[in-house]
């Protein structure tokens, strides 16, 4: 963000609206608590609170209504993981609305969602950087010899597993699904009331969004447990490539289409997912990984510098569609009259 830019993405100033928010606490122990549950100047709950319900309604909604939901059931493994998609992706457009409409009074094209020709372009090249800085690490790994290509065009083994063809299709269904619910979660709501909420008379607009992008990265990575470092770094650096994509665009196209390829990508095109033998899985290119774990495993050194490949691709093409690297989030809240 420009020096000109840094306070015109926002109706009023920080101090403007902490000003407000002050001349509106009443004094007393009870007037102390409510201020800390709720905005008065806003007339809404606190950013962290509304960050905390969307982050707990999003959990119960990926893990706890699939697994009911689905209780029963005997499905191919991705069908499975496209239905679990499916209800997350479900549940992320039904928060957003409501959250829109009866917390944040915005539209819901507000967090990201404004579809026409720049969307398509925006997800269109994020799906193109994602899939070719992704297709660098199984030939890193094929040279130093850490992997051997054992099948190509391969569906899988196992119980009640479908065709190529059929379980290719399906999970480009389901990765699709995950990457729309989970950047409407993590960057349409949750990132951008970080950034409402950090903007104060001590943080500029500058330093809100840039903590608001690296507080949603730790919140999605650690919404998908990760159980060590290796890991922990591998998601939040995706996390905070695709804030930066949103922060950049103020669209949810490029994340999407970022989001939706390295998935894609690692687990069914190139199987940079295959360390652990997802045997499962349906992949276009079925490798087989003989190198160590450090280097060629699922969240390892080969598909983090992949990772950077995609950041790298990103941010050229950013430099082409803006011509600098500003923030273009705007400030959808609208205030009651």
């Amino acid at each position: 963000m420009t020096e000109a830019d840094a306070d015109t993405n926002f109706e009023r100033t920080p101090s403007q609206l902490a000003d407000d928010d002050r001349g509106a606490n009443r004094g007393g122990i009870t007037g102390r608590v409510v201020s800390v549950l709720w905005n008065r100047a806003e007339d809404r709950p606190r950013a962290l609170w509304r960050i905390l319900g969307v982050y707990v309604a999003a959990l119960v909604g990926i893990f706890v209504l699939p697994a009911l939901a689905l209780a029963g059931t005997e499905l191919p493994p991705s069908v499975n993981g496209a239905a679990t998609s499916l209800i997350g992706a479900l549940v992320g457009f039904v928060l957003a609305i409501a959250v829109a409409k009866y917390v944040d009074r915005r539209l819901i094209a507000d967090y990201g969602l404004a579809f026409g020709p720049s969307f398509l372009r925006d997800f269109g090249a994020g799906s193109v950087a994602a899939l070719a800085g992704m297709g660098v690490a199984l030939p890193a790994s094929l040279l130093a010899g850490w992997a051997t290509v054992s099948e190509v065009f391969s569906g899988g083994v196992g119980t009640n597993v479908l065709p190529f063809a059929a379980a290719f299709g399906v999970y480009t269904i389901q990765w699709a699904f995950t990457a729309v619910w989970e950047e409407l979660v993590f960057r349409g709501l949750i990132l951008t009331n970080a950034v409402e909420g950090l903007r104060s008379r001590w943080l500029s607009d500058r330093g809100a969004i840039v903590t608001g992008v690296v507080a949603s990265s730790v919140i999605f990575t650690l919404g998908h447990f990760p159980g060590t470092l290796g890991t922990f770094g591998f998601r939040l650096a995706l996390g905070l490539l695709l804030g930066a994509a949103y922060v950049w665009t103020d669209s949810l196209a490029l994340p999407i289409g970022l989001h939706f390829l390295v998935n894609f990508a690692m687990n069914n095109i190139y199987g940079l997912s295959n360390f652990l033998e997802a045997t499962e899985t349906a992949m276009l290119i079925r490798p087989r990984f003989t190198g160590p774990a450090q280097f060629v495993g699922v969240y390892g050194l080969v598909n983090g510098a992949a990772v950077l490949c995609v950041a790298v691709l990103t941010v050229g093409y950013v430099a082409l569609r803006n011509g600098d690297f500003g923030s273009r989030l705007s400030a959808p809240y609208r205030q009651r009259e």
